[in-house]
């Protein structure tokens, strides 16, 4: 009997293992049918990273040219024939040639050569990383930040108004771009301590500087650019009558400039206050917490702020207020040689300062990155790291950062394509070629929808400007058959402001910019996430600049 029993007791047992047995195998089929299926959705909604981005659009650039290549398209190249004895320049003359094809190996090797042309942001960017790390390792941000919030509490997202105007006024006055990339490191912080997220500190600046240089209003590198290259282009046979000035439209400039600031920061504050309430319709809220480790102090303490703290917050500011001024070009903006030549006189009477340093405005980033080094120096020296301890920060700033310029290097690779393949001669000719027999009012907005696919082909303003200007002359001409050209009223400085509306709008968000490519490498935001923030604030800009396009044209006159 006791058999019997105990027999159908194992049998019990036996039976409920094996129905848990089926029952877990049945779980995890569903747990991992279920799991099968969050991959697929998650893979059809992945965004490609910058460098995969940015090498399909050489690889089909690339393509394109084999295809004009072999189909025999021509187009007008400026070659070099000669030089003029006296000056140096060189003596061009505009021949047909056919579009160059570029190889599989040169989808690579332009990577290089782009790297060796933005030489000069990327050493400025390394030497960027490497004295941000010493600073946010002494905690002398954390403090400043906390006492920021501590003094704005409740009031926190009204810092966004100075800042913004700040980084406009850079933008419109000397086309901030580059120099930029050294203020999210500031921005980011101090908005993340305030209880926004890292894309508002992004905005902050990228938006700010951003609209500043889009509303151009005496930016030597949109501006000055263009009414050069447009004089140039009408080749007037009485050279004392100019074609344009860059005072010319520069009242509507100025008021387009306020507008769009204004906009600007409405905006970036909507944002900042939405996030606020509601974290999770941030645009990096999964990244929050990783955020707030990386660009904050782990811990909460309070960070005491000591001289050695106030010390180095104050060699940060004089280091960047140092960096702005020289960059701007002084003597473009206020006109003669006055600042290249204090810098030619520091150099040849004071030498054991510096020989090689050029004067205010003359010199570029390289520069600026030596600023950089010595501050990187004094700060080690002022928080006592001694030498392995300022190696070791500096090492690993600059490591951390090398990703952010192997994208720059990168985007500048489409560059080398378009402008060995022609590619780039053949774009600006067919797309200039097509405005003709428009009102003045519509040539401008034409104008300005043709200017956009072209900032793309040609990142650089001044490039652009070269290129494209001289060929505009005869179209914005207030008479175009007459042999001393004059602008129209309307249409030539109209030209110039949607040139600078259209180019400062792509480089906002176009891949091949590396401004933009380095500000969310910095940010730590990828490219997805970043488009998805931004259209909301691009779209407003595209309608705005239309409408502000329009009204000018119906004022006309020297005002617009």
């Amino acid at each position: 009997m006791l058999d019997y029993y105990q027999l159908v007791k194992k049998t019990s047992e036996v039976k409920l293992k094996k129905s848990q047995k089926l029952g877990s195998e049945v779980d995890k089929n569903s747990d991992s049918s279920q799991k099968a299926k969050k991959p697929k959705n998650k893979k059809m909604f992945k965004m490609i990273s910058a460098f995969s981005i940015i090498l399909l659009i050489i690889a089909i650039l690339v393509l394109v040219t084999w295809i004009l290549h072999w189909t025999g398209v021509k187009t007008d190249v400026n070659v070099i024939i000669g030089y003029d004895p006296s000056t140096g320049i060189p003596i061009t003359q505009s021949e047909p040639q056919t579009i160059k094809a570029m190889g599989i190996v040169d989808i690579f090797y332009s990577l290089f050569q782009g790297f060796m042309n933005k030489s000069g942001i990327i050493i400025f960017i390394l030497m960027l990383g490497a004295y941000i790390t010493i600073i946010i390792n002494s905690k002398a941000l954390d403090g400043f930040a906390q006492q920021i919030t501590k003094a704005l509490k409740g009031k926190e997202v009204w810092a966004i108004v100075p800042l913004m105007f700040f980084f406009s006024v850079c933008g419109t006055v000397e086309g901030m771009a580059e120099e930029s990339l050294g203020f999210y490191m500031i921005c980011i912080p101090l908005m993340l301590a305030a209880g926004f997220d890292v894309f508002t500190g992004l905005l902050i600046v990228l938006v700010g500087a951003g609209v500043g240089t889009l509303a151009s209003t005496v930016n030597p590198f949109v501006v000055t650019v263009a009414v050069d290259a447009l004089n140039s282009g009408a080749g007037n046979v009485d050279s004392s009558i100019q074609f344009i000035s860059v005072g010319d439209g520069l009242v509507w400039r100025l008021i387009c400039w306020l507008i769009m600031t204004a906009a600007a920061i409405i905006g970036v504050m909507t944002y900042a206050i939405k996030t606020k309430k509601h974290p999770a319709k941030s645009i990096t809220f999964s990244t929050l917490a990783g955020d707030k480790k990386f660009f904050l102090s782990e811990s909460q303490t309070i960070v005491v702020m000591d001289w050695r703290k106030k010390l180095t917050l104050a060699v940060f500011a004089l280091s960047f207020i140092l960096m702005i001024v020289y960059l701007i070009g002084w003597d473009s903006i206020l006109g003669g040689s006055k600042f290249a030549d204090a810098g030619k006189t520091i150099n040849n009477h004071a030498p054991y300062l510096t020989a090689l340093i050029p004067g205010f405005g003359i010199g570029d980033l390289t520069v600026v990155a030596c600023f950089f080094l010595i501050s990187a120096i004094v700060l080690g020296l002022v928080n006592g790291l001694g030498e392995d301890g300022f190696l070791k920060q500096f090492m690993a700033g600059a490591a951390d950062i090398l990703s952010v310029c192997l994208i720059i290097a990168t985007a500048a690779g489409v560059g080398v394509i378009l402008e060995q393949s022609h590619l780039q001669e053949l774009f600006v000719k067919g797309l200039t070629d097509s405005v003709g027999g428009i009102s003045p009012v519509g040539r401008i907005v034409v104008l300005y929808l043709l200017f956009l696919p072209l900032s793309f082909v040609i990142p650089s303003t001044s490039g652009f400007a070269t290129a494209v200007f001289p060929l505009l002359a005869s179209t914005v001409s207030a008479d175009p058959n007459n042999p001393n050209l004059v602008a129209g009223d309307i249409a030539g400085s109209g030209s110039i402001l949607s040139f600078s509306f259209a180019s400062g709008l792509l480089n906002l968000f176009t891949p091949t910019s590396g401004v933009v490519m380095g500000a969310i490498g910095i940010a730590r935001v990828d490219y997805g996430k970043f488009l998805k923030g931004i259209w909301p604030f691009l779209a407003g800009l595209l309608v705005l600049s239309v409408i502000l396009l329009a009204i000018g044209g119906v004022i006309g006159g020297k005002i617009a």
